[in-house]
C-alpha cells in the first residue's frame, strides 16, 4: 500500500463554491464559502490551507461520535473560530438489517439514502438555522463547513446557500456530483466500506439531493422566506446577498 507524502496531503474534497452565477446575472464571490471533507489528515499544507482563510469560521456536522473518534486538525490559533453543528449519520443506521440481497439492489439503498437526505429538513432545521445565522452574522469572513467527506450533510448544506443565491439548479447538481470525483476515502474508509459491502457509501446521487431539497420545500418552503424569518426582515437579507455577490465575472 503506497503513503501519501506529507507535500500530497491536502483538505480532501474541497472546493469553493464562488464564482457561479446568480439569479441577480452577478456571481457569488469567491473565499466566502468552502465546502470540505474533515480535515484530520494533517502537514503544514493542510495547516497552510486553513491558516491563508480571510476570518475563517469552521463549522462541523459530524456527530458527536464521529467528531470524537477522529478530531478535527485544525490550527490552535483558531480553535476559536471553530463551531460544532451535529448532524447525527443515519444512513448507517438506516443501513442495518439489510441482508446480502437487499445490499445488491440499487433501488432500495436509494431509497434509503433519500430517506436520510429527508431527515436533514425533518430532524435538524434547528441545526440549519444556527447555520445560516452564523452565516449571516459573520458576512466577511470564510465560512469553511464540512461533515467526514464533505459529500452528503455538506452537499445539502451548499445546495441550500447556492439556492438561496438562486443558482441554476442544474449548476447546484453538478456541484454536488464533483465529489463523485474529488472525495478520496482513505484506506481505512476503503476498508470499512467494503466490509458493509455499499459501495454507494463512497459517492452520491443526483436522487439523494433532489428528495433533501424536496423535504425542505414541502416542511420549510421558500429558502429565501426561511432566510428572511431568521434575519427578521427581508431588507437584511437583500444586504446580506448584495454582499455576497460581484458584477462582471
Amino acid at each position: 500500500m503506497s503513503v501519501k507524502s506529507s507535500k500530497e496531503i491536502e483538505i480532501n474534497n474541497l472546493r469553493d463554491l464562488g464564482g457561479k452565477r446568480t439569479s441577480e446575472n452577478k456571481s457569488l464571490k469567491k473565499g466566502l464559502f468552502l465546502r470540505c471533507a474533515a480535515p484530520t489528515e494533517w502537514n503544514d499544507n493542510v495547516r497552510n490551507q486553513i491558516l491563508a482563510l480571510k476570518k475563517p469560521l469552521i463549522i462541523d456536522f459530524r456527530g458527536v461520535q464521529e467528531e470524537k473518534n477522529n478530531p478535527s486538525r485544525i490550527p490552535k490559533e483558531y480553535l476559536k473560530r471553530r463551531v460544532h453543528l451535529p448532524i447525527e449519520p443515519k444512513v448507517t443506521e438506516l443501513l442495518r438489517g439489510l441482508n446480502e440481497i437487499d445490499k445488491s439492489e440499487t433501488i432500495k439503498i436509494d431509497k434509503i439514502f433519500q430517506k436520510a437526505y429527508r431527515k436533514y429538513t425533518s430532524e435538524n432545521i434547528e441545526t440549519f438555522e444556527e447555520f445560516f445565522k452564523i452565516l449571516f452574522e459573520n458576512p466577511e469572513s470564510t465560512i469553511m463547513f464540512h461533515c467526514t467527506a464533505g459529500k452528503d450533510r455538506t452537499g445539502f448544506a451548499s445546495a441550500l446557500i447556492l439556492s438561496l443565491f438562486g443558482v441554476e439548479k442544474e449548476t447546484i447538481i453538478d456541484d454536488y456530483l464533483l465529489s463523485n470525483k474529488s472525495y478520496k476515502p482513505t484506506q481505512k474508509v476503503k476498508s470499512e466500506v467494503q466490509k458493509i459491502g455499499i459501495k454507494q457509501l463512497l459517492r452520491v446521487n443526483e436522487s439523494w439531493l433532489n428528495a433533501g431539497m424536496e423535504e425542505f420545500s414541502q416542511r420549510v418552503g421558500n429558502i429565501r422566506n426561511f432566510c428572511i424569518n431568521i434575519l427578521n426582515g427581508e431588507n437584511r437579507l437583500k444586504e446580506y446577498l448584495d454582499h455576497c455577490q460581484v458584477s462582471g465575472e
